[in-house]
């Protein structure tokens, strides 16, 4: 399963460069956002984040290790729910303002049929207007994950994280030691296998067009490189 352990180390691993990142892109669009979605919300950051700037906040995962590290560090906010649940079968109680999926999302979802199911769910359960910011994989990304290799090594955790591309499918294999007497002396290894699909953004646009959306912006990189340059692909969508 993925993220079954690698949920406990997910923000260690990650640091803070992308969190930041969209940050400073979404403090525009929040000042009239009253009920927020934070889709695919993993260890709860941003939820946490988006919860000092909307009345409510639904975050969603479908990992329940995700949502378990998450309850643990967030729970306390008391404006914030936490739902475990697949994008394709998304349902709130209350139609939102704004809608956050980051980190690459939509690249989880294998099939067309996925990709537009959860599309079409994300815009039932937001009011008319309402902004939808996401990124997905980037045409640079995808270069770099052909039969890529990387290790990280600290003193409690060892990962080596291996990747292969198949035409649009993405496969990343996960290896790790983590340590389990804090003296760096006995480790437990887990390993888990991650599969994602890289979507086109000239098809995506299309989608997002034919399912009721309107594309108010589209980056590469938060607007540091063209698209078709881009490690990472960022979409303002509006809810029509």
């Amino acid at each position: 399963m993925a993220y079954e352990d690698l949920a406990a180390f997910y923000d260690e691993l990650m640091g803070d460069a992308l969190y930041d990142a969209w940050q400073q892109a979404l403090a525009p669009h929040l000042f009239s956002a009253r009920v927020a979605m934070d889709l695919g919300c993993g260890t709860g950051r941003m939820a946490a984040w988006l919860a000092e700037r909307a009345e409510r906040v639904y975050a969603v995962d479908r990992s329940p290790e995700m949502l378990a590290v998450a309850f643990d560090a967030w729970g306390h906010l008391a404006n914030v729910r936490w739902l475990e649940s697949d994008l394709c079968d998304l349902a709130l109680p209350e139609a939102a303002d704004f809608a956050l999926a980051s980190t690459d999302v939509l690249n989880y979802l294998l099939t067309a049929d996925e990709v537009e199911r959860a599309v079409q769910r994300v815009r039932a359960c937001m009011r008319p207007g309402g902004k939808w910011a996401l990124d997905t994989l980037g045409p640079r990304r995808i270069q770099q994950l052909r039969d890529g290799a990387w290790h990280d090594v600290r003193d409690h955790l060892v990962i080596v994280h291996e990747t292969e591309v198949e035409g649009e499918r993405i496969v990343h294999r996960v290896c790790g030691f983590a340590g389990i007497d804090g003296e760096g002396t006995l480790y437990r290894r887990f390993d888990e296998e991650h599969v994602q699909r890289y979507w086109d953004p000239a098809a995506l646009h299309d989608l997002f067009g034919r399912t009721g959306w309107d594309v108010a912006e589209v980056q590469g990189d938060f607007g540091a490189c063209p698209v078709d340059q881009a490690d990472r692909v960022v979409w303002l969508l509006r809810r029509r």
